[in-house]
């Protein structure tokens, strides 16, 4: 059998909330021609960065996350909701307003699909190595950010123990992995 996308029937917004807006589609599977509906949130997308320092530290960010309301150890990142931003500039962005850093050297590693039965965005993932701290964060009102160093080498640690669970973060930091970025050879835990 050769799968095909779903032809969009109609579309109608059910809501809006400013961040984000949810329509209902009705689409006709090619398969039965049977038509079926289907809530989509649709949101710009985001960005994330997997920045290395130069002496081989990842940048984290410790902040608290509403939807679990708990405290979440994850990448930098955010919206990308600037329309004459490159993407690669928003992740730069980013960082250095949550985190301070900068500088160095940035790279896209690719693109995610971070839930596409319900989300119309995707997550721009970029790489940074060789940053410096350049300044203070400058958070935003409804951040509260504690930057926290964790040795490349021990990453894959945290994630073993379910101290990073931020499924987008774990595999931001997978396709660093894979494009080498966390092989630097470095000791030491989080600092």
């Amino acid at each position: 059998m050769t799968l095909r996308p779903w032809p969009l029937i109609a579309s109608k917004s059910v809501f809006d909330a400013g961040l984000f807006q949810v329509t209902c589609d009705r689409a006709r599977s090619p398969r039965t021609g049977g038509e079926h509906d289907f809530h989509v949130l649709h949101m710009v997308d985001w960005l994330t960065v997997v920045p290395l320092t130069e002496d081989g530290h990842v940048v984290f960010v410790r902040q608290y996350r509403h939807g679990s309301r708990q405290m979440s150890l994850e990448l930098p990142g955010g919206l990308h909701d600037a329309a004459d931003e490159q993407a690669q500039s928003g992740a730069a962005r980013e960082l250095s307003e949550e985190t301070g850093y900068g500088g160095g050297e940035f790279f896209w590693l690719g693109d995610l699909r971070p839930q596409p039965a319900l989300l119309s965005n995707r997550l721009r993932v970029y790489g940074a190595r060789k940053l410096k701290l350049r300044g203070a964060p400058a958070m935003d009102a409804g951040e509260d950010i504690e930057v926290v160093l964790i040795d490349a080498q021990s990453v894959a640690a945290y994630v073993g123990r379910g101290e990073i669970d931020n499924a987008m973060t774990i595999a931001a930091l997978a396709m660093a992995s894979h494009a080498g970025l966390l092989s630097c050879q470095t000791s030491g835990g989080a600092r």
